[in-house]
């Protein structure tokens, strides 16, 4: 199906180049352009559109004024800014509205990856109930800038542990987030890590892309108005699945670029429990003691209440907010596996596994129905035989590692 995208910016060169850019994708995107804010917001109260793309400084109403205006009347069309400003404290400003930030002069591959993504999520989250529900929901995360910090100096021509501890202690929240995962018995250290240059150094830049994202995510929920929710359990549960997925991931050779994702997937699968719990705590509660009541699974209890489940919630946003489709599509089924139309071992396996596993290890109980492994799925896959293989690595991991 043919996406609509609006461009927003007052320049009438770069609308065309924009247009120009997407010439040969005219059977996926349909594109149209205005010249400021207010001719956007005209244009959207006409027609529907999935995504529009705006630049930063408009003189009458600027970006965050345009991106603000779009979040309260057309929650779920994706916003995108491409801006060519340097300052950190606006781009932060901006990512409070935003799911994307572009730098200008933005590359077309940038553009249509961008884009790419977007389709991609929609492929198998096209759901006009779980996007409603998604449109409820004021309290979301914004993209982390500190995220963004980071990701510009992993990808610089020379990126340097230096740099990437100074963004770090910048944000004490996450430097503790990152000395507690340097010290988890996954990585096996002798020494005790103290700083965050030794944190970098150890866990390597790609672990830190993943550490930054989910800790940003899990900062925005610490205080959850449903007793006995607990947003620190959920980041410990975060941190023991990560634990085992890497050791999943290892066994079977994977390279680091899976196992990074998989890791960062891991920790943010129970994301939208928190969005929920945070945005519309009734009906969270209502699903909970449905789960708890008729012993049916989470999952299940959250269709009924919500029309749509949390796995859900988290992948939609995670995939506006342009993260790969590895993780976003892990996020989303890794409860339900075979709903994923994967056949291979990857990221999505080890999760579910993982996610069994680190259930099975807690010492809280969740509502509802106990977690299952998908046996069908895991023989598809050609990995049954490798589960008590897996499991025996996990107690040694959780039960005789110290500090696990």
């Amino acid at each position: 199906m043919k996406k609509r995208i609006l461009f927003v910016d007052d320049e009438p060169l770069l609308l065309n180049v924009y247009a120009m850019m997407l010439e040969d994708q005219s059977a996926a995107w349909e594109t149209v352009v205005a010249a400021s804010g207010r001719q956007a917001l005209e244009i959207l109260a006409q027609s529907r559109f999935d995504v529009v793309v705006s630049d930063m400084r408009m003189p009458g109403m600027d970006g965050v004024e345009l991106m603000t205006e779009i979040r309260r009347q057309h929650p779920t069309a994706s916003r995108i800014v491409i801006s060519g400003i340097n300052d950190q404290e606006e781009i932060a400003r901006c990512l409070e509205t935003t799911h994307q930030f572009l730098a200008k002069p933005v590359r077309e591959q940038e553009l249509l990856a961008t884009l790419a993504c977007i389709r991609e999520l929609d492929a198998y989250l096209q759901d006009d109930k779980l996007k409603a529900l998604v449109g409820k929901l004021d309290a979301l995360p914004s993209f982390p800038s500190v995220y963004l910090k980071i990701m510009r100096e992993i990808n610089a021509d020379e990126p340097l542990v230096e740099n990437i501890a100074d963004i770090v202690v910048q944000d004490p929240g996450l430097t503790a987030k990152m000395l507690q995962v340097a010290n988890s018995a996954a990585f096996g250290l002798d020494q005790k890590v103290s700083s965050a240059f030794e944190a970098v150094q150890f866990l390597g830049f790609a672990a830190v892309r993943s550490i930054a994202l989910s800790a940003h995510v899990f900062s925005n929920f610490e205080r959850v108005p449903i007793k006995g929710f607990s947003a620190r359990k959920l980041w410990d549960d975060a941190l023991c699945c990560a634990r085992i997925t890497r050791v999943i991931m290892q066994m079977e050779r994977a390279d680091e670029s899976q196992t990074e994702d998989a890791c960062a997937a891991a920790m943010l699968r129970n994301a939208g429990k928190l969005m929920l719990a945070q945005n519309l705590p009734q009906q969270c509660q209502q699903a909970i003691t449905l789960a708890t009541e008729r012993r049916i699974a989470f999952q299940d209890a959250e269709l009924e209440i919500f029309s749509a489940t949390h796995t859900g919630v988290a992948a939609y946003l995670f995939g506006l907010w342009g993260l790969s489709a590895p993780m976003v599509q892990t996020i989303a089924f890794h409860l339900e596996p075979e709903k994923s139309g994967a056949g291979a071992f990857g990221p999505l396996t080890a999760v579910h596994v993982a996610n069994v596993f680190a259930a099975g290890f807690s010492k809280d109980s969740s509502p509802g129905k106990p977690l299952e492994l998908d046996l069908d799925y895991l023989d598809a896959a050609g990995v049954l035989h490798r589960l008590d293989d897996w499991r025996a690595e996990t107690e040694k991991l959780l039960l005789f590692a110290p500090g696990a």
